[in-house]
């Protein structure tokens, strides 16, 4: 079975290689591949975004849309992954304002995760009706903190007040030569002057997208195949992955980190799942159930160190919380390193050898 058997090229891209051989037929560019896919998340942050700010304007009194904020974190972080491989192809050095620039949203984004998801981890243990009590107060006096990261998001998305539009005005077309007219010269951290943020100055989301935008545009790129880049990014995921398996599932710092490669390894299957067909798309399944497992497990290690240093919480009424909670992690710890062989040998039988060497045809 070749890489493109049974998959279709992605809509718009131009068609991917005719026939299984390696010889004949026009092969589909990774510009050409990633780039359309690009656009569809920056149009989906953007259309998340201004739900965020549609909810936000109904009133002082109105809620904020808590499904919109969850969707714009997810299109974020999909966004966000993909602009590994894309550094392949329009430059790590332009790509890297735009990371840094959507990192504080994202940052902004994780913080309310944080909140919304501890108030639910403690919900949701077994405790006696004293226990669970305390716990119950305890979180009815940090839901102001669940607020104002809320009210934080939106402040930040309502700022820019993200809209349809492509380029800002400050943006000038691009050349043939692939830079802006504008375009100052990079200093050696890879950020141009012009990225340079001002002091108090807050991020906007909208420059970060219309850059990216224009970045997509312009009319040179880096030459590469949409197949060559794909066996990189799963390749390099999968390297990824495979250098923290072994790791002690007591290390909560180690657990974390392999959930965010498995969360980086389900994004890049999952894009290029039209060139590799039925084995990307098992790759995704096995790394979405990866990445939950161990997010369950994050989830309780957070709340174990938000418990011990709740000193509003008498030691007594800390005690069987805590107690608790180490017995949950400890089982999550447990089911993940079962599960996590498990999934390792399927992805072994999926990528016998490495992606970014698989033969042709």
């Amino acid at each position: 079975m070749t890489p493109l058997e049974g998959s279709p090229p992605p809509s718009g891209g131009g068609g991917a290689e005719a026939g299984g051989g390696g010889g004949g037929g026009a092969r589909l560019s990774a510009r050409d591949f990633l780039g359309p896919v690009l656009l569809s998340h920056i149009e989906r942050v953007r259309a998340d975004a201004r739900r965020v700010v549609a909810a936000s304007e109904q009133g002082e009194s109105a809620e904020p849309d808590a499904e919109a904020l969850h969707d714009f974190r997810v299109s974020l972080r999909r966004l966000r992954t993909l602009l590994k491989p894309a550094r392949r192809i329009y430059g790590r050095r332009r790509l890297r304002p735009v990371a840094e620039g959507l990192r504080e949203f994202a940052r902004a984004t994780g913080a309310l995760r944080d909140e919304e998801v501890l108030r639910e981890t403690l919900t949701a243990l077994d405790l006696d009706e004293a226990a669970r009590a305390a716990v119950a107060g305890w979180v009815a006096q940090r839901a102001g903190r669940e607020r104002e990261a809320r009210t934080h998001v939106v402040e930040l998305v309502r700022q820019d007040r993200p809209d349809d539009a492509g380029a800002t005005q400050a943006d000038p077309p691009a050349d043939d030569a692939g830079a802006t007219q504008a375009d100052p010269p990079a200093d050696q951290t890879g950020a141009t002057q012009a990225d340079t943020p001002v002091a108090g100055e807050r991020p906007r989301l909208e420059h970060h997208l219309a850059r990216l935008e224009l970045l997509i545009s312009r009319r040179k790129a880096r030459k590469r195949g949409a197949e060559a880049l794909a066996r990189r990014a799963i390749g390099d995921a999968l390297d990824d992955v495979r250098a923290l398996a072994a790791s002690d599932p007591g290390d909560g710092a180690a657990m974390h980190a392999l959930r965010i490669r498995f969360k980086r390894l389900r994004y890049s299957a999952e894009t290029f799942s039209p060139l590799f067909g039925e084995r990307a798309e098992r790759t995704a399944k096995s790394a979405t159930r990866m990445q939950r497992r161990l997010g369950q497990l994050h989830d309780a290690d957070e709340a174990l160190a938000q418990l011990r240093r709740a000193e509003e919480l008498a030691p007594d009424a800390r005690a069987p919380v805590i107690e608790a909670l180490v017995a949950e992690r400890a089982r999550l710890a447990h089911k993940a390193t079962e599960e996590l062989a498990r999934e390792l040998e399927t992805l072994t039988s999926l990528w016998s050898g490495d992606p970014r060497a698989l033969p042709r045809g």
